[in-house]
């Protein structure tokens, strides 16, 4: 078996991120839905990740080259997806298919949009507050 061979093979076993295995959303977000919102509310307070509910801080996973946010993680995927090497096998998924993809969201990564993630993800977090 050649090393491209093997790897393409550790790529097919290896155990996907955790949202590859969510119910997938109608396939479309409708114009009047709010990008931010379907992303948090899909998510359901779990990182994208590992599929473990968020604890502490949640990270706004982004592409630095694009600029186009991912989806939502927790510090210790973060750390494992920024420091994993281009082809490990789940983060490599992970990339290929990201929360934003599956859902057909289109959020660069910029001051408006960080601020309406941690707004909607505080109104998450404490329901009572809203109302």
């Amino acid at each position: 078996m050649t090393v491209e061979q093997q790897v393409e093979r550790r790529l097919r076993d290896a155990q996907p991120p955790a949202c590859h295995s969510w119910p997938y959303p109608r396939a479309v977000p409708l114009p009047h839905e709010d990008a931010v919102q379907l992303l948090v509310a899909w998510q359901a307070d779990r990182c994208a990740g590992c599929g473990h509910p968020f604890h502490g801080d949640v990270v706004v996973d982004h592409c630095h080259e694009s600029g186009l946010v991912r989806g939502l993680l927790c510090t210790l995927c973060n750390n494992a997806e920024g420091t994993a090497p281009p082809r490990h096998p789940r983060w490599f998924r992970y990339r290929t298919l990201p929360p934003a993809v599956i859902l057909g969201l289109h959020l660069q990564y910029e001051k408006p949009v960080r601020k309406r993630l941690d707004q909607v993800l505080a109104d998450a977090r404490n329901p009572a507050v809203q109302g």
